[in-house]
């Protein structure tokens, strides 16, 4: 078996390489969605930037106008959103960017995450396509207006820690390039790819990270976003921790309360109830039933 070494493509580098290939950027954005990408033009990027203040590193997106081909629709012109990153953290920036595409595009809208870390759905690709259908007849029903497909999008998921070895079909042997296993070294950024593959684009593909992986240059960059990378992961495990840390005291605060509030109501019952058999049971008087439980005659005389 031939063993390759190939750069990880869940980094930013290295992610922007294949995105910048036309031919890697459309079979891998076509095998995503399930359709056929006519042409694809560069329309947005925005990459890794460390702030001067702390290793705070931005998520990558790169945004596309594209002419498609589906089954369902036939050729259609639309906007392509993709999106990386590799903290769960990042999907407020999700949010942002797509409500700044809402804001500029008059094409529909749709999106691909390419995720490094797992979400509850097992699957380690999803899609998130909007059916629509007839309210009266519950049938479903194509849309093609402009109106409605501006206020509604698709969304497709890429979980890369979930993928598992496969090529018995398209989507499997492109989602075994992001595989994250057989790491070369204590890092992330290169690894062996050991599956034989035929495919013509998946090869293309491969050749783009092998270039990346030896390049002296591309590895500095690599190691250097790692780096960073880690630094960001760790200063988000202190804050999540001094957070969940923050949770508990408050949880414990309220406990506490909530404690002292029922073992006061308790009291007053138990209390209510001896006044009681004292007014009703001894024939005690009032005064003397006030004097022995510290309520007042008039909350006895309530009983």
């Amino acid at each position: 078996m031939l063993k390759l070494i190939i750069a990880n493509p869940i980094y930013d580098v290295t992610f922007k390489r294949l995105l910048e290939n036309d031919r890697a950027a459309k079979f891998l954005i076509g095998t995503i969605m399930g359709c056929e990408v006519l042409t694809l033009e560069r329309t947005a990027q925005e990459y890794a930037e460390i702030a001067k203040d702390g290793p705070v590193v931005s998520l990558f997106r790169m945004d596309f106008a594209a002419t498609i081909v589906t089954k369902e629709e036939g050729e259609k012109r639309v906007i392509i959103e993709m999106q990386k990153a590799k903290v769960l953290d990042d999907v407020f920036r999700f949010r942002r960017y797509l409500g700044r595409e809402y804001a500029d595009s008059k094409l529909p809208i749709i999106a691909i995450y390419i995720l490094g870390f797992p979400l509850s759905v097992d699957s380690p690709a999803f899609g998130n396509v909007p059916k629509y259908r007839d309210l009266q007849t519950g049938e479903e029903i194509r849309v093609r207006d402009l109106f409605v497909e501006g206020l509604t999008h698709s969304a497709y998921f890429i979980q890369t820690t979930r993928i598992k070895p496969s090529l018995n079909t398209k989507i499997d042997r492109l989602l075994s390039i992001f595989e994250q296993a057989h790491f070369i070294g204590d890092g992330t950024t290169i690894k062996d790819y050991l599956l034989e593959v035929d495919d013509p684009d998946v090869k293309g593909m491969v050749n783009i990270l092998e270039h990346v992986a030896a390049d002296p240059e591309r590895r500095r960059e690599l190691e250097k976003e790692q780096y960073y990378q880690v630094a960001m992961e760790d200063a988000f495990w202190k804050q999540n921790m001094e957070m969940a840390k923050y949770k508990r005291e408050i949880e414990e605060a309220i406990q506490e309360k909530e404690d002292a509030v029922q073992e006061k109501e308790v009291a007053i019952r138990q209390l209510l109830k001896t006044a009681l058999e004292l007014k009703y049971d001894e024939k005690m008087p009032t005064a003397k039933i006030a004097k022995l439980t510290g309520l007042s005659e008039q909350e006895i005389e309530k009983l």
